[in-house]
């Protein structure tokens, strides 16, 4: 009887490390077929990229892009004399105030902020932006993303986007790298996205 239990222990320990490797291996094969995309924008020249391209491909082929998008195109931040941060823009104020917002969507909802970022993507103002992107989410939640991007939080979200950009000596907008290398936007993101993937 002593000896049956040992067996059943043994029987039990060693199902579970299979099970185990089984599901590393499974996991490690999904990780292994996602595709890191990482676009910077300017705002108001997304255009195909963006909206066409990318929002396009995440619905017809959810899960296989790792996208990173990073809202800030030319432009710089410094620090006024009263220790607050002023960012300025290629595009003036208002590219500003809408990159503050996508920040903020990207930084709130870390996983789910694609659609949220695409409707911002080209609007005229934050008021515009406000009515039509946010109105379907909770007033709580519009609160703290109209707060965000009116204050320094979204600032300083904006200095870190600009500091992803210039650390990524980016020269034209947008740019988008697809697993580390740089896209010729001449090809369909599609077409170049399903190269590093099986699953397309």
């Amino acid at each position: 009887m002593h000896t049956y239990h040992n067996k059943k222990k043994l029987l039990s320990s060693i199902t579970k490390i299979i099970l185990f490797i089984f599901i590393t291996l499974f996991f490690g094969l999904i990780e292994a077929q996602r595709v890191n995309v990482t676009n910077h924008n300017v705002l108001f020249a997304l255009g195909c990229l963006g909206k066409e391209q990318m929002w396009q491909f995440h619905i017809r082929r959810p899960g296989i892009m790792n996208l990173q998008i990073i809202p800030f195109g030319k432009g710089n931040c410094e620090f006024t004399r009263d220790r607050r941060l002023i960012c300025k823009c290629m595009h003036g104020p208002t590219e500003c105030d809408l990159n503050r917002l996508q920040n903020c969507a990207i930084s709130y909802f870390p996983k789910r902020h694609i659609g949220l970022v695409i409707c911002i993507q080209g609007l005229k103002n934050l008021e515009e932006a406000y009515q039509r992107c946010l109105s379907r989410l909770s007033p709580r939640t519009q609160f703290r993303l109209k707060q965000c991007a009116q204050t320094q939080t979204g600032e300083v979200l904006n200095y870190y986007s600009m500091l992803n950009t210039h650390r990524a000596g980016i020269r034209i907008w947008p740019t988008a790298y697809i697993n580390g290398y740089f896209f010729d936007r001449s090809y369909p993101m599609e077409t170049k996205i399903c190269e590093h993937t099986d699953w397309c």
